[in-house]
């Protein structure tokens, strides 16, 4: 079903006409729910398939989207977490503000609407994760 849901995402991502960086919240949200393990290797599958559709350096969306869905399940288990929406903002704005941080440093070319997205992804990601939601 994970893999289901990341080709939902990235052909959504694609076509949307908003900037929502549909695969980097359901990479957090994997590590949210399932752990920093399931994170990375839904990350790590989310990369590859974000690669197929970019034309961006290869192996960056791998590193990337791997990453912050590990990242995310680490700090979900080393921080208390109290499931509700703040912490599901809160994520979401924290991991894909780390997303395009990095992809920055990485480049060296800024996104003109990157704050956008980072913003009104955190928006709906809680609306998201509960359309979502995994057990």
């Amino acid at each position: 079903m994970l893999f289901i849901w990341i080709i939902i995402f990235g052909f959504l991502q694609s076509a949307a006409q908003l900037d929502i960086n549909f695969l980097a919240l359901f990479a957090i949200f994997t590590g949210m729910k399932k752990g920093p393990v399931w994170g990375l290797f839904v990350g790590i599958f989310i990369g590859c398939f974000a690669e197929i559709l970019s034309s961006s350096v290869f192996g960056l969306n791998l590193i990337l989207y791997s990453g912050i869905g590990f990242l995310s399940g680490m700090i979900k288990q080393r921080v208390y977490y109290k499931q509700g929406i703040v912490m599901e903002f809160l994520f979401a704005f924290f991991g894909t503000l780390i997303f395009y941080l990095s992809y920055f440093a990485v480049t060296k070319t800024a996104q003109a609407s990157a704050m956008f997205t980072i913003v009104f992804s955190s928006l709906i990601s809680p609306l998201l994760f509960r359309m979502i939601y995994l057990k």
